[in-house]
């Protein structure tokens, strides 16, 4: 199975790279915190919900808590690019609970391609957030904080009004067969299910599928529903029989076993270490 693993954010980080060597990423990943992502020269393979798309200079994405994405560079070396992670609590010191909430209702996964201009300003941004997180005291983490917020509206705005960059690579049957397996992951779905869902034999579904993901049918549905899992894990005090339920388990030895297949912590052991 392709390893799929949790890189917890605190409050921020920014990062800006100009790699000049081949890099892939070992594991497809996910945070606790938003994730809003400038591509700024080069071109880099980007892995959204195992939907890949050909990033361009200009492409800018952002990514709510738990999306699972990976990145590779395949045949071009050099890249430059932004990212910004960050979760919401930092944005509590002038947004109330309610309206915290109310935010993060509307954030959704997007990729947006700017305009030479458009793509100007947002690494202007960018730079500007960065500078502000070297200052130090309250006042300089206010501003900074602020400056996250109004780059947020503005990539949310953008996101609302602006046509989606959609892959190329991918064939609609399986585009399909991906929304599919998102929307009904809690549910008992097979292979053969999906195949014959969107009309393919299940050898040649298989072989589409893989070219496009990189992922097999049963991990690509397995880490949907390990990040699913991951979140309840953290985030509430479900017991593990009800976190099997939810996600599509047929039972908590099966989860148990899965999760432990991935992380290499058995679920309970992960639990009790992030509730310290």
């Amino acid at each position: 199975m392709q390893q799929t693993s949790f890189y917890p954010i605190d409050k921020f980080f920014i990062e800006f790279i100009q790699n000049k060597e081949k890099y892939n990423m070992k594991f497809q990943h996910y945070h606790n915190a938003y994730e809003i992502y400038l591509h700024v020269y080069g071109e880099r393979y980007f892995f959204l919900d195992d939907i890949c798309h050909v990033l361009q200079p200009g492409d800018l994405y952002i990514l709510p808590p738990f999306a699972v994405h990976y990145t590779e560079s395949r045949e071009v070396n050099y890249y430059e690019r932004y990212v910004i992670n960050f979760s919401l609590d930092a944005l509590s010191f002038f947004l109330s609970e309610n309206e915290l909430k109310l935010l993060a209702e509307k954030i959704n996964s997007a990729i947006i391609r700017l305009t030479p201009e458009l793509m100007e300003s947002i690494f202007n941004d960018f730079k500007r957030i960065d500078e502000l997180s070297k200052k130090g005291g309250f006042l300089a983490e206010k501003q900074l904080f602020t400056a996250v917020f109004q780059l947020l509206m503005r990539v949310k705005e953008l996101a609302d009004t602006t046509k989606p960059v959609i892959s190329q690579n991918v064939q609609s049957e399986i585009a399909d067969a991906i929304r599919y397996i998102n929307k009904h992951y809690r549910e008992q779905i097979t292979l053969d299910e999906v195949a014959e869902l969107v009309h393919l034999s299940k050898y040649h579904f298989c072989r589409l599928f893989h070219a496009a993901t990189g992922a097999t049918f049963l991990e690509y549905l397995h880490n949907i529903r390990l990040a699913e899992v991951h979140k309840m894990l953290i985030g509430t005090d479900l017991p593990l029989s009800e976190i099997a339920s939810k996600t599509g388990f047929t039972s908590t030895a099966q989860l148990t076993r899965v999760f432990k297949q991935v992380y290499d912590v058995a679920p309970r052991d992960f639990r009790k270490r992030n509730g310290e």
